[in-house]
């Protein structure tokens, strides 16, 4: 069994996932690049300045400050996209290329308010360097084995990803003056674990759970790399990763490295690191806040941006592992009420005033993944009525007037400029203010009078203010200077603006008076106060716990300020060197050439070649990718044991124009069927294959919905070998495929095993001279009896012709525990009732870890149809399958299932009415 289960494991580790979108960029975009010693820039025309500032960051980080995890360097392209809305950056092999999605965050809390393309640099480009140096020892021999999807797996199986993430969080906090390590937030995860004595083992802290809050292993990675450095020294994870990467030790190679270079175990490692910053959090606690409402069992709910109403009232945002967001409104004698829910949206930011909220959804371009925007939509919290406002905008963290007939929003321009807007509530533009270059807005709000938009700026060295904005053009007034803070969350309530800003390690509620110009320290908490609104002197604001997010009141202090930094140093001393953290500050930007980029270039690009095996076949597969990812294709040799063929052939895809053109061209030596006992019959068979695929998405509002369109002609040649030619002729034949599949679903909570409502959907047809095939399939998802239940109905038919003269694959899908027949028709029905049995949060050996378990009770139904004889044939079946959700090696997630069928009809085989099998895996 072990053997068995590390056999998938490394089969199915090949495929590796991110934010990559094949031919995600419109066609329009004209490419240009910046080549230098340590990288290739590729960007979109006009974003020169942006470009060579990342290679200027990136030389000077590559030269000065990569000595920490090694010497050794493989130059990367790194591709910057304007035309997202979300931030991400990533770094892979297969192929080995970077890419910066460019527009930043309104939420400095999460990210810090450091220039977005300087952070990217300093932050991906560390992994450059991790790559560059972990390709070694058997990593190295994995490398030149299967390429670099080989060092990928190797490197993924040796060095966790916490390592590679603590890592380049810590790199952001020594090479800039702010970083997720300065960050309150960012650091408050295990403060909270902690100050509520959830002592979770290190297991479910590595894996996560579908029913407890933990941190993902960003924070994690960066207290135990800090603490690491700050106890042994700056050179302790070089040696660590690379004995971990060369894996001198074949079994836990981390952990024996860990304990090579400390002297104490990996679990005593981990230990001490979490008893250095408990001992600096032992004196902190949130027992002086109130909190409103109680916590729900097994489960974490965040209720966030709450808006105090005249009569006392609160709005916020409400979502939880079992629910999707949706805006709520607690009233003041304790009930509960749903206004709606909340659109898709990249950031679930609202405002509200003058019963009415307004948002950003999120909507992404029909064909082009890589180009997103955020529309604006109105929603009345009496009537429940929502609105469109704009359509194909980039708009972030609108606000609506006092007098509900204005709107101020943040354009993020794809020029990389931000821009304020003043629009009506049709979405015509009133007025317009563009920041200068390198400067964010966030989080507009209105005054009392509406006369004023309050507006949240950062410059580029990352310093930010909240500025005072008059709607007529008379001028603007900072209230607070620019200084090393982050702020957001700004709320209105009469003369008083109240907003969340850092200060000494922590987030805080502060105000600003308009009548007296002066600035306060209203509220504070270990951690963290996010947003805040007052009634009757009583102060209302969202609190970080180890629950979600929960709404307390909370003493108010009005403590007047100084006009200082407020971001601190927290808990190590190493990454805080005044020389090293304004690395930023003292570039000397070189003027770089620019030269045009051709999408055509490395178009092949063969970067990886593994085994693959789903018995009978076992294949030998060569990939490629261009760094633009336009262009995929493979190479590929495949033997079959049953007839003992062989098959070569190439498949190619482009992606660069709106509709994508693909091949498939194999050649099969000596495929065999046997005639009688004593005869067997070989030949040889060409196929050529060749459509066009079009690929949609027309997610927008509360529902995802794709479509994808195929068309292809392929044409088969058989030449017959050995006796067979002496009395059968060679042929030739074509045939036409078509096909669509639709899907559209709602959002899912963590815990839904299945959406709520959705349809995924799939039409097929194949026909030639001498055949033809229909498929029509389709899966229909309901709720279930509870929240975190599932009702999945299938329905399906299949028809083809009777001539026998050539048989397409059969992909109808058949009721579970028979063999699959073919006949001319079939149909099925299907139910599913899909629900959670256990959240164990339970594993062993750092090897196996066990989210979730959950059964799902199913009754098959298939009817075959002889048109020959016109009989019917049924094949029912019941039963009932139990899926583990898991993660490997505390990084792999995999679901596998066992399934026991019912067989109530007799099967053509003979098989027992009892039928157990193993499903693996169902999901990676």
């Amino acid at each position: 069994m072990i053997r068995f289960i590390i056999f998938y494991f490394l089969l199915f580790a090949f495929y590796f996932s991110d934010a990559q979108q094949f031919g995600g960029e419109p066609a329009s975009v004209k490419w240009q690049q910046v080549n230098t010693d340590t990288v290739r820039i590729i960007f979109p025309r006009g974003m020169d300045s942006i470009a060579k500032r990342i290679a200027t960051i990136t030389s000077q980080e590559q030269h000065q400050y990569s000595r920490t995890i090694g010497d050794d360097l493989h130059k990367v392209s790194i591709v910057l996209h304007s035309q997202t809305i979300f931030s991400n950056g990533f770094v892979a092999l297969g192929p080995w290329h970077s890419e910066f999605f460019l527009t930043p965050e309104q939420n400095a809390f999460e990210l810090g308010a450091v220039s977005w393309p300087d952070l990217l640099s300093i932050h991906e480009y560390r992994h450059v360097e991790q790559y560059s140096n972990f390709n070694i020892g058997l990593s190295h021999a994995m490398h030149i084995l299967f390429g670099e999807n080989g060092q990928a797996l190797a490197n993924a199986a040796s060095v966790p990803d916490w390592f590679f993430e603590g890592d380049a969080v810590y790199n952001e906090t020594l090479l800039s003056e702010q970083g997720r390590g300065r960050l309150p937030l960012f650091l408050n995860g295990y403060k909270v674990l902690y100050l509520q004595n959830r002592n979770y083992s290190y297991m479910k802290l590595r894996n996560g759970s579908y029913r407890n809050y933990v941190p993902d292993h960003y924070p994690l990675g960066y207290m135990l790399v800090a603490y690491g450095r700050e106890k042994y020294g700056n050179d302790f994870w070089k040696n660590v990763t690379q004995d971990a990467a060369s894996f001198h030790s074949l079994f836990y190679p981390m952990q024996h490295a860990v304990k090579n270079y400390a002297h104490v175990s990996f679990n005593d490692f981990v230990k001490d690191a979490f008893d250095y910053y408990q001992q600096q959090w032992k004196d902190e606690s949130v027992s002086h806040l109130q909190f409103i409402d109680s916590t729900e069992k097994n489960t974490v709910v965040d209720e966030k941006y709450p808006y105090v109403t005249a009569d006392g009232s609160i709005i916020t945002l409400k979502e939880s592992y079992r629910d999707i967001p949706k805006f709520i409104i607690k009233r003041s004698n304790g009930a509960t009420e749903k206004i709606a829910v909340q659109d898709i949206a990249d950031d679930d930011y609202f405002s509200y005033n003058n019963e009415k909220i307004v948002y950003a959804s999120y909507k992404p371009a029909a064909r082009w993944g890589n180009k997103e925007f955020g529309e604006l939509r109105l929603l009345d919290v009496n009537t429940k009525k929502e609105q469109k406002i704009t359509s194909h905008t980039r708009y972030f963290s609108p606000d609506i007037s006092h007098n509900g007939k204005m709107i101020a929003a943040v354009e993020q321009t794809t020029s990389g400029i931000s821009v304020l807007h003043l629009l009506d509530v049709t979405g015509n533009i009133i007025k317009s203010v563009q920041n200068i270059p390198g400067s964010v807005y966030s989080y507009p709000k209105f005054s009392e009078d509406d006369k004023f938009i309050y507006v949240c700026d950062r410059n580029a060295a990352g310093e930010m203010s909240i500025l005072k904005e008059s709607v007529d053009g008379a001028g603007v007034k900072e209230i607070i200077p620019y200084k090393n803070r982050i702020i957001g969350f700004p709320v209105v309530q009469g003369d008083t603006l109240l907003y969340s800003c850092s200060n000494n390690g922590r987030d805080e509620i502060w105000a600003y008076i308009n009548s007296t110009n002066k600035n306060y320290r209203v509220a504070t908490a270990a951690t963290g106060l996010y947003q805040a609104g007052i009634f009757n002197k009583q102060l209302f604001t969202s609190a970080f716990t180890a629950d979600g997010y929960r709404l307390v009141t909370t003493t108010a202090l009005w403590q007047p300020v100084n006009a200082t930094d407020t971001l601190k140093n927290l808990y190590v001393s190493n990454p805080f060197q005044k020389k090293s953290n304004q690395l930023l500050d003292n570039l000397a930007e070189r003027n770089f050439d620019v030269s045009k980029y051709s999408k055509t270039s490395g178009a092949l690009n063969f970067h990886s070649y593994n085994p693959y095996f789903s018995d009978p076949d076992y294949s030998f597969i060569v990939f490629g990718q261009n760094v633009l990812n336009t262009f995929q294709s493979q190479l590929y040799y495949t033997y079959n044991r049953d007839e003992h063929f062989s098959r070569v052939g190439y498949t190619g895809i482009y992606g660069g124009w709106y509709v994508q053109p693909f091949i498939d061209l194999n050649q099969t030596w000596n495929r065999t069927v046997r005639l009688n006992a004593d005869t067997s019959l070989h030949w040889n068979e060409t196929k050529v294959a060749a459509g066009l695929q079009l690929p949609l998405n027309f997610t927008s509002g509360k529902m995802y919905r794709n479509l994808t369109s195929s068309a292809s002609y392929n044409f088969s040649n058989v030449q017959w070998t050995g006796i067979a030619k002496q009395y059968l002729s060679n042929s030739n034949f074509g045939y036409v495929q078509m096909q669509v599949k639709y899907s559209q679903y709602v959002q899912q909570a963590i815990q839904h095993i299945y959406p709520h409502f959705g349809q995924s959907l799939i039409l097929q047809y194949r026909a030639g001279s001498t055949a033809h095939q229909l498929l029509a399939s389709g899966y229909f998802y309901f709720p279930g009896l509870g929240k975190t239940h599932s009702t999945v109905i299938n329905l399906a038919y299949q028809s083809r012709d009777t001539s026998g003269k050539y048989y397409y694959d059969n992909n109808f899908p058949f009721s579970r525990g028979y063999a699959a027949v073919d006949y001319p028709r079939l149909y099925k029905a299907a139910i599913n009732y899909n629900f959670p049995i256990a959240y164990p949060d339970w594993g062993f050996g750092n090897i196996a870890y066990f989210l979730r378990i959950r059964a799902n009770l199913f009754y098959d139904f298939t009817q075959a149809k002889s048109l020959r004889t016109g009989d019917h044939y049924n094949f029912a079946s019941t039963g009932v399958e139990i899926f583990f959700d898991s993660k490997w090696w505390n990084q792999q997630f995999i679901s596998f299932g066992i399934r026991y069928s019912r067989l109530l009809n007799e099967d053509f085989e003979g098989r027992s009415p009892n039928q157990w099998e193993i499903v693996l895996p169902v999901n990676l």
